[in-house]
């Protein structure tokens, strides 16, 4: 008995075998031997495929195919028949005239551009986000990177190297070998993720994962998930593919990016539409999309979309629309996105980056030879597969707050298996799960996760420890004044309370001998809105002059340029209360009451009302909101993050100083506003501004007035001066030269791609010109200290080289205008740059 039914297993396995037939080829031009991107392929009625954008196409076909037929608009169409032992076909389709039937000729223009103008013209009644009030829908997404182990060749290699024409053995390779192993027990690399996609069109989209898991790791890399792998819908006018916002093909000004071919008629849920090809009008150095937009002939909507990029690694991506006859919409089912290893160089911009390859040369004299010519990248794959279900349309949908992106559950990353059955639309295989077991082990073994976790607390300067985060930015530094300035600091994280916060930290400076402290502790009021109330106390130095948004964000740098130099320092004694609360995800304000008992560490006497203040107090309310409209975020369980910065980001600040309440001497008022702004084209150079203002009215002492960032020492010689530059600060212009009460300055900086010039060596120019304007009010009442004001506007413009060794550079900047100096290297700066990069 058992032998019988091996026997049935044997011969069933073996008919399946047969049953179907894999069948590669491509479809070519017979005149000009020139390849046919996206020629439709018909097997069935029901049933087809197009070739790829290089003319090449793969078929599985059941046992009974006797033919395929193949059309292309403006070619003849072949019916090519299929044998038994065809595996390959060449396909030669000859030129035709004719027209494609049922396609009007606008004034002989390009059929195409009217079917793509109606299209584009028509979004606001077919593109889903625009024509429905709401809607809501659930989506289960798998990722794999892997391989298809019945395409290696599993044998063991034997290399050998070519000398003087003769093979010499070197060794044995099993890399093959133990690849395909490994490969048919599981998958390289495996993601699942359930989300619960919701629109309104007051509020726009909201995607809240319920459910997520990476293969290796108990909670999930944030960051991957913040990664926009594929537009939600073609109809945007930026098509996202891993990170990178391409021109998209139904874009308001696709006509002017893309050029366009009808290449067919197909049908699709018994409507016709339209095969569109697009590709893009100009070939940069970066390939752009080029594919097949499926347009429907009644309504001009979009039935499918497909877009591919060609280079060193190639990238399809697929989506399908399924017609809704209730709403009469086409709305998005499923879409899947492939990324496979190219077969040029061309450089591929995805993560927001560039991807190039340098492919090395061997000397003819000796060279390695392999007798398995196979190399087993060719056949590893990543594939991302999204299936929309529980759709609901134009039903009441509640959003909670405004402008965020992404909402992850705080049990997402601890779902059961029977919670994510319920959700599996594409059920999990044996070789998923052998897949979860090998990675989780592997991982666990390595402490992967915890390096991990390391890295991305050192990015924002912290190390991390179970319940405090040590503060990085208090460790080192060094000033005129303090000399080197140790110490230690730290703030607790989310394994000690993810409601309530504590920080301190405590430095030392080795010159002025003294020791500075803060203090503080704040509770979260509401997480949604991010609403946290907080009080702390600091006894510190802070630079004359200086200001800042108190909403700005916490930032880290190996090297904070200016504070080399400083030597002008005020010491404070601060007591505040703040509160912090998002207004909208996009909007952050910030409403601080401070008290701060204020000593000058130099020669300095403020006169107000007849009286000299060499110390004085100062009672300040302050209010600030920073909006970035264009800029998208995440929140976890850790916070809300910042996943894709937009540009322009709007600043603004208001201060008043109280005389008399709580102690304060003074009474003024003061405004700050700033603008920054990008313009960074795919594959090209960055340009961007800034735009920073403040204005005081008002007893202001020289503490609180404006210095506009100077980063030049008070040296005689230019060599003497040598030191780093900043960020956005004047570097001709000498520390403590000028205050002012009011100011604008401009900045406007422009990054050329890098230089391609040895493999590894790519200089970086940034070309830099800035301009600050300002005054001041009645100089003589700040006695001790001389500066002048920026009445007549400063003026520097230079360049720096970046990237020359090991992230450092050089910066050449020359002051000139109204404040040019007399002594000519006066108005020079010369310093290093150093720009810190994690090599991605």
């Amino acid at each position: 008995m058992k032998k019988s039914v091996l026997i049935f297993i044997v011969l069933l396995t073996s008919f399946a075998a047969v049953a179907q037939q894999r069948i590669s080829g491509i479809v070519i031009d017979k005149t000009s031997k020139a390849s046919l991107p996206f020629a439709n392929i018909s097997i069935s009625k029901t049933k087809g495929t197009i070739t790829d954008a290089e003319g090449k196409f793969n078929l599985v076909l059941d046992d009974d195919v006797m033919s395929i037929k193949i059309s292309y608009i403006g070619y003849k169409t072949a019916v090519i028949p299929i044998s038994k032992n065809t595996n390959y076909l060449k396909v030669q389709l000859q030129p035709s005239q004719e027209a494609l039937d049922a396609v009007v000729l606008y004034n002989k223009e390009n059929p195409a551009l009217q079917i793509m103008r109606d299209a584009i013209d028509r979004k606001k009644e077919n593109d889903p986000e625009r024509k429905l009030n709401s809607f809501k829908l659930t989506a289960y997404n798998k990722l794999l990177v892997t391989a298809n182990p019945d395409s290696i060749n599993g044998q063991i290699d034997s290399v050998f190297t070519k000398k003087d024409g003769k093979l010499i053995f070197k060794e044995v390779d099993s890399t093959n070998y133990s690849f395909k192993k490994d490969i048919t027990r599981s998958h390289i690399y495996m993601t699942e993720k359930v989300s619960e996609i919701s629109f309104t069109d007051s509020k726009g989209k909201r995607e809240k994962i319920l459910a997520t898991r990476m293969a290796g790791f108990k909670e999930p890399i944030y960051e991957l998930l913040g990664i926009k792998i594929q537009s939600f819908s073609f109809y945007n006018n930026k098509y996202e593919l891993f990170g990178t916002a391409y021109a998209g093909p139904m874009a308001g000004n696709a006509l002017s990016k893309y050029k366009y071919k009808i290449l067919d008629t197909v049908s699709n849920n018994n409507r016709e539409s339209y095969m569109i090809y697009y590709s893009p009008q100009k070939k940069e150095e970066t390939s752009g999309l080029e594919g097949i937009l499926y347009i429907d002939r009644e309504s001009y909507a979009l039935q499918k979309g497909i877009a591919e990029i060609k280079g060193v690694i190639d990238i399809k991506a697929v989506q399908n629309f399924d017609y809704n006859e209730t709403f009469q919409v086409w709305f998005p089912t499923d879409k899947e996105i492939q990324i496979r290893k190219g077969k040029t160089d061309e450089p591929v911009t995805i993560f927001g980056t560039s991807v190039r390859v340098s492919r090395s040369t061997q000397q003819d004299s000796i060279k390695t030879v392999n007798t398995n010519k196979q190399d087993v990248s060719d056949f590893v794959y990543l594939i991302s597969k999204t299936k929309n279900f529980d759709l609901s349309l134009n039903k009441p949908v509640t959003i909670r707050g405004r402008g965020l992106e992404i909402e992850i559950e705080d049990q997402a990353h601890n779902r059961d298996e029977a919670y994510w059955n319920q959700f599996r639309t594409d059920s999990i295989t044996k070789r998923g799960k052998e897949t979860y077991f090998v990675l989780d082990s592997i991982i666990e073994k390595d402490d992967v996760e915890k390096d991990i976790y390391l890295a991305r607390k050192l990015i924002r300067g912290y190390y991390p420890t179970k319940y405090v985060d040590l503060d990085l930015r208090y460790l080192i530094k060094y000033n005129n004044y303090e000399a080197f300035r140790l110490g230690l600091g730290g703030v607790t994280n989310a394994n000690f309370s993810t409601k309530y916060r504590i920080n301190a930290y405590g430095v030392y400076g080795t010159r002025d001998q003294d020791f500075k402290f803060g203090v503080g502790a704040a509770a979260r009021l509401d997480k949604r809105t991010q609403t946290w109330f907080g009080m702390s106390y600091t006894d510190d130095l802070v630079e004359t002059g200086s200001s800042r948004f108190i909403t700005d964000r916490r930032a880290f740098s190996l090297f904070e340029p200016r504070l080399f130099n400083i030597d002008l320092f005020y010491e404070t004694r601060r007591l505040t209360a703040n509160i912090e609360h998002q207004i909208t995800a996009k909007t952050h304000a910030n409403l601080m009451l401070s008290k701060s008992n204020i000593e000058s560490t130099y020669d300095y006497g403020f006169v107000n009302n007849g009286e000299i203040f060499n110390s004085y107090e100062i009672t300040e309310a302050t209010f600030s909101v920073q909006w970035n409209p264009f800029s998208e975020y995440m929140q976890t369980r850790h916070g809300r993050s910042e996943i894709k910065r937009g540009f322009p980001q709007f600043a603004f600040q208001a201060t008043q100083s109280f005389d008399g309440f709580l102690g304060g001497d003074f009474n003024y008022t003061k405004f700050d506003a700033r603008i920054a702004y990008e313009i960074s084209p795919l594959n090209k150079g960055v340009t961007s501004f800034l735009i920073k203002g403040g204005l005081g009215l008002g007893d202001i002492p020289i503490s609180h007035l404006y210095h506009t960032s100077p980063n030049n020492p008070n040296k005689d010689v230019l060599l003497q001066r040598f030191s780093i530059a900043g960020r956005n600060s004047f570097e001709t212009m000498y520390f403590n030269e000028f205050f002012s009460d009011k100011y604008a300055m401009f900045q406007v900086k422009h990054q050329f791609k890098p230089f391609k010039i040895g493999k590894s060596f790519r200089p970086e120019l940034i070309l830099i010109s800035r301009f600050a304007i300002g005054d001041a009010d009645n100089i003589e009442r700040h006695l001790g200290q001389q500066f002048n004001s920026l009445q007549h506007g400063f003026s520097e413009s230079g360049f720096e080289i970046n990237q020359l060794f090991a992230g450092f550079g050089l910066s050449f900047m020359y002051r000139y205008g109204a404040y040019h100096l007399p002594k000519f290297e006066d108005n020079l700066s010369f310093k290093f740059t150093y720009y810190f990069s994690l090599g991605f």
